[in-house]
């Protein structure tokens, strides 16, 4: 399976590979929307390779060609170029430039009526999120939702929900994020589809919540609906996260046996994986384990531990 797996990932390298080459060979000679469509399509493939002042230099220029045909360039295709210079400023870290022009973007997708813009609304408030804006993040993910109420797309409602969830979670504002991600959940369970991953990822943010908040009895019924989901759909990462919870529940508990077997499991679960949010807050609910019970070396150890990894990853 791992062969068959790699054999696939190198033949979609060499397809990518071979469609931007032949890009390249139909740009000369190109002009006007032809040209900056094509200019496009190899900024795409540029951030696909992650070089973010390749693509910069392509959607700027595809930009240049759509605004010089005037009239003729609809609104479209100019956002389009814009949210490329977007994601190819993302591409280089310059986060705040990015989102500045993401809103470029969504001006004149709104200017020009397209429901769409809903899909940039949301990528800003994720990138926000990303540097730690929240209140900006939930300001945002909430022009969304008015967009998908007006809509009737429940899922997407509940999505950004999920989203202003995380936002409170992150501040520590612990009732704000119940609330949120308990009417995330009623919105996802409204939906024709089964959404039932993104229901459990629900049940488990009100449930670390509802143990910020000491309330044990609450957490544990929320901890064991997204652990059970996550065993019935064999997902590791609700699974392992189920486990961290459940072990902080044991903490509160006293129960540190069990609270160690299940940080342990959900440390075997991450391992191997570039999850290194996961990571961190597994490790740091084992130092406050061990300094609970008055074990300093095995604290001091995973304390060593993570300071390799930051001064690897920062």
């Amino acid at each position: 399976m791992l062969i068959y797996s790699r054999a696939r990932q190198e033949a979609h390298i060499e397809n990518e590979e071979q469609k931007e080459q032949d890009l390249w060979k139909q740009l000369p000679g190109k002009e006007g929307e032809e040209r900056a469509d094509i200019l496009i399509e190899l900024a795409k493939q540029a951030i696909y390779r992650a070089e973010g002042n390749e693509a910069l230099a392509l959607t700027e220029e595809a930009l240049k060609v759509y605004r010089s045909m005037g009239a003729k360039a609809s609104s479209v295709e100019i956002a389009n170029a814009v949210t490329g210079i977007s994601y190819s400023l993302k591409e280089l870290n310059r986060v705040e430039e990015a989102i500045q022009s993401l809103d470029q973007a969504i001006e004149i997708l709104r200017e020009g009526g397209y429901p769409f813009v809903v899909d940039t609304i949301r990528t800003k408030a994720v990138w926000l999120v990303g540097i730690e804006k929240y209140e900006e993040a939930i300001t945002t993910y909430l022009e969304a939702i008015q967009i998908n109420e007006i809509n009737g797309e429940s899922e997407f409602v509940g999505r950004d929900l999920y989203g202003i969830a995380i936002c409170f979670q992150k501040q520590r504002k612990w009732t704000e994020a119940i609330a949120h991600a308990g009417s995330a959940r009623e919105n996802l369970k409204k939906d024709a589809k089964s959404l039932v991953d993104e229901i459990a990822w629900c049940d488990l943010l009100i449930a670390d919540s509802y143990v910020e908040l000491q309330n044990v009895e609450f957490a544990t019924d929320f901890v064991q609906r997204g652990y059970d989901i996550g065993t019935l759909r064999k997902q590791g990462a609700l699974i392992c996260r189920g486990a961290l919870v459940s072990g902080k529940i044991h903490v509160i508990k006293a129960e540190f046996d069990k609270a160690e077997i299940r940080f342990q499991e959900a440390r075997d679960l991450v391992a191997g994986t570039d999850d290194w949010d996961t990571v961190r807050d597994i490790e740091k609910e084992f130092i406050n384990l061990y300094l609970v019970q008055g074990r300093m070396e095995d604290a001091a150890e995973v304390e060593r531990r993570m300071k390799s990894l930051d001064e690897v990853i920062g």
